[in-house]
């Protein structure tokens, strides 16, 4: 049989809280002459690490192939830690076995900063590459492009993300965890049919498409019946579906205890706070970002009012109100700080709030991808003017460093790869990661960018012209923007 290391970057507790990692354990079990067994890193940091199935103890360097879904740039050093301590050469060029099949949001976007230690790279939906990814497991067939497949050692070559016509049935298998942070997830949605400027997600999973009611309402019923925890639902913008009330009334009808992600406010009304409130769900989370001027630039259509009506009635609820908010946005002025922090105040008026703020992260296959972004000092100064103007039950925050650096990865060419093995190589940690800055590592993210871009080959749903034209028109709307671009070109 051809054995299958099934590995997650990252530890078990965030591995056991994807919903696409049990789904691949059981896809990957089903098929006819594959052995699995599961690899996770047994720390967030740390040196090159020699890692063992879970299942059966097989080392690392014994699997035939690796598969590997990615969702933070960061964790590519995870990758490197875990080939480097199992005495795996860290390029494909270099190795015989195991092959490394690469996957997810990250890679998707940009697949060249780890596209020498990958085999290939599945970008997209996995459905429409399963019968390719089929055929390579059972049959060891030749690694070749297709469809939604990039295979590195061919050079940067032209490759469609691939995105699958409709969502597939759920599979109510599920690896219980006590450590993971939900294991039981339903996909409501995928994709996204809004276009904010700065959600490489939103741009990369086009078309929407919203699953059946009674299709989620199923697959809800079955997890809770079986393992008798809440169930999330998972989406980028869940409460875009057309169904969003039928779902959560059908779901409260049967009594399955559920949970939400972000939901979009100008799309909320009363009745659905009033239904996730009669589940027990205690928190609402919305995500304003900044201040309106900046948002309806951006493409989102909130409005200020939306997120006070939604308040308001998780106020009457008593829910607590969780905010994600942003700053280092292009054209961002001090002014925009301070509206977004009169928002978080009379939102507090009415409901208790928890604010988390982060670092605007530029990222590819969006339009704001040829934009720099700011340095270190002013990100931290920005996030301490907004904590300080905003009131607040509790306040989290990104590193501003870490945004840098994520940035830097995500933005990054071939090159990038040398700034991950030699942090690997050091640990992994904060310290390493500020060795690589001082070698320049954080011009990639602080610099503006000119196509060719070195993910220019990657047809994503939304071509470059489309964000071209998206980008112009948002420098037309926030001027500020357009100036700090001419200035950092100067």
């Amino acid at each position: 049989m051809t054995r299958v290391g099934l590995l997650y970057p990252s530890t078990y507790e965030i591995a056991m809280s994807s919903l696409v990692y049990h789904r691949l354990y059981f896809l990957l079990n089903d098929m006819e002459n594959v052995y699995l067994e599961r690899l996770v890193m047994p720390s967030a940091s740390g040196g090159p690490v020699q890692l063992r199935g879970l299942e059966g103890g097989t080392p690392l360097r014994a699997f035939d192939y690796l598969v590997v879904p990615v969702h933070y740039e960061l964790d590519y050093v995870n990758i490197a830690r875990a080939l480097m301590g199992s005495g795996v050469s860290l390029k494909s060029s270099e190795r015989r076995r195991p092959k490394m099949i690469v996957g997810g949001p990250a890679p998707t976007a940009n697949p060249e900063p780890i596209a020498d230690i990958s085999d290939a790279i599945i970008l997209g939906d996995l459905e429409p590459s399963l019968g390719w990814l089929e055929s390579v497991l059972n049959e060891d067939a030749p690694l070749e492009p297709s469809r939604g497949v990039y295979v590195p050692s061919l050079g940067p070559h032209e490759v469609e993300v691939a995105s699958a016509s409709e969502v597939p049935p759920g599979d109510v298998r599920r690896i219980m965890a006590p450590e993971a942070a939900f294991t039981l997830a339903v996909e409501v949605a995928r994709g996204c049919p809004f276009s904010c400027a700065f959600c490489m997600d939103s741009y990369l999973t086009k078309p929407f498409r919203p699953r059946r009611p009674e299709d989620v309402v199923s697959e809800a019923k079955s997890l809770y019946s079986r393992y008798r925890l809440r169930v999330a639902m998972v989406g980028l913008t869940i409460n875009a579906s057309p169904w969003f009330k039928d779902i959560l009334r059908s779901l409260s009808k049967e009594g399955v205890e559920f949970s939400l992600p972000s939901l979009r406010a100008e799309l909320l009304d009363e009745e659905s706070i009033d239904l996730v409130a009669s589940m027990g769900q205690r928190t609402v989370t919305l995500a304003p970002e900044t201040s309106q001027r900046l948002r309806v630039a951006l493409g989102k259509a909130s409005r200020d009012e939306d997120f006070i009506r939604v308040a308001e009635a998780a106020g009457r609820h008593n829910m607590t109100v969780k905010l994600y908010m942003m700053v280092g946005i292009p054209g961002e002025r001090e002014d925009d700080i301070s509206e977004a922090a009169g928002l978080v105040k009379r939102i507090a008026s009415l409901a208790r709030v928890e604010l988390s703020v982060n670092p605007l992260v530029i990222k590819p296959q969006t339009p704001l991808q040829w934009l720099p972004m700011k340095g270190e000092e002013e990100l931290n100064r920005r996030l301490k003017l907004l904590e300080s103007l905003a009131p607040h039950a509790s306040f989290s925050s990104y590193d501003p460093f870490l945004a840098l650096v994520q940035a830097s990865i995500s933005l990054g060419d071939r090159g990038t790869l040398k700034y991950i093995a030699e942090t690997a190589a050091e640990g992994g940690g904060r310290g390493a990661w500020r060795r690589r800055a001082a070698e320049g590592m954080l011009l990639a993210a602080v610099r503006p960018r000119r196509s060719p871009l070195p993910w220019s080959h990657v047809r994503g749903p939304v071509g470059e012209d489309a964000l071209r034209a998206r980008l112009e028109a948002y420098l037309r709307e926030v001027p500020e923007a357009a100036e700090e671009l001419r200035a950092e070109a100067a």
